[in-house]
């Protein structure tokens, strides 16, 4: 399972780096964050995986999400509800330290057919400064 993942996200690396070039420049944020992503991935059985990658102007303190808030809709709902929120501080893969770049992953076993999507901070931060964005994944149905 830990070869899959890391596959999947070899290959969505080698994509992203791809596109860099246009989605960098148009995602420039700050003199701390030069481009950022996320997305879920459907692990089968209700389970999920949510992603994010961040890559920062230089090396960094801090860099990745100081927070995750998963949402769940059932189907034929148009109701969102926070099932499940993660921060850097009780999840210590989510922020990496002296890097310039960091991408990281969390779980979650969710109900298969309902709708799931995640908002994320992101963080950048170096000599006691630092910027943050939200960002929202794409919504996708658990399987």
């Amino acid at each position: 399972m830990k070869k899959k993942i890391i596959s999947i996200i070899a290959v969505i690396f080698v994509i992203t780096t791809c596109i860099a070039p246009t989605a960098s420049a148009a995602l420039r944020a700050s003199q701390f964050l030069t481009s950022y992503s996320s997305y879920i991935w459907p692990e089968g059985s209700g389970n999920m995986s949510i992603y994010f990658d961040v890559q920062g102007t230089g090396t960094m303190d801090e860099i990745g999400a100081l927070s995750i808030r998963l949402q769940e809709r059932p189907s034929g709902s148009s109701t969102w509800t926070t099932v499940k929120s993660y921060s850097h501080t009780d999840y210590n893969n989510m922020l990496s330290s002296n890097n310039s770049y960091y991408g990281s992953s969390v779980s979650y076993s969710g109900h298969a057919g309902y709708s799931y999507r995640a908002y994320i901070t992101v963080w950048a931060g170096k000599n006691g400064s630092g910027d943050s964005r939200e960002i929202l994944t794409d919504t996708i149905v658990a399987k």
